[in-house]
């Protein structure tokens, strides 16, 4: 990928509690606000509200009108 960063994973730690093992898709988008807002408007729902990484960017998890969860990320500039 051109020396950039495109997929990593994290352990889950003890204090999280009852976490049990899954997979999470980060998709980028260019504004993490306006996206969760647009989709809420049609119909997901906003389990983790925007909120900022710092030094790495803004992001939301999701849930859409199926079901599925997934986040969205806003990389800050290089």
């Amino acid at each position: 990928m051109g020396g950039k960063f495109a997929a990593g994973t994290m352990q889950i730690l003890p204090e999280w509690g009852p976490v049990p093992p899954h997979l999470l898709a980060y998709l980028r988008v260019g504004n993490c606000d306006k996206t969760v807002a647009k989709a809420a408007a049609i119909g997901a729902k906003n389990l983790v509200p925007p909120m900022d990484i710092p030094k790495v960017g803004r992001f939301a998890v999701i849930q859409d009108p199926q079901g599925a969860v997934f986040t969205v990320i806003a990389l800050n500039p290089a």
